[in-house]
């Protein structure tokens, strides 16, 4: 493996990283407006935060899928 795959394969590993911690970070935000705000904007970050991390599974799928 070249450096060239190498490098690929580490900004493909930070893209990855990058999506799980704005996802827990959307999902933490919902909580705090749920807790400490308005229990109605916390239900909607809920259902927001919920509907990211079902994209992502099914984008990183469907990016397997084509391998």
């Amino acid at each position: 493996m070249d450096y060239r795959s190498a490098s690929k394969v580490a900004v493909r590993v930070v893209g990855h990283v990058a999506a799980i911690v704005l996802i827990y970070l959307m999902f933490s935000f919902s909580l705090f407006l749920g807790l400490q705000v308005n229990t109605t904007y916390g239900n909607i970050g809920m259902v927001v935060s919920a509907a990211a991390a079902i994209a992502y599974v099914l984008w990183v799928r469907r990016l397997r899928a084509r391998r």
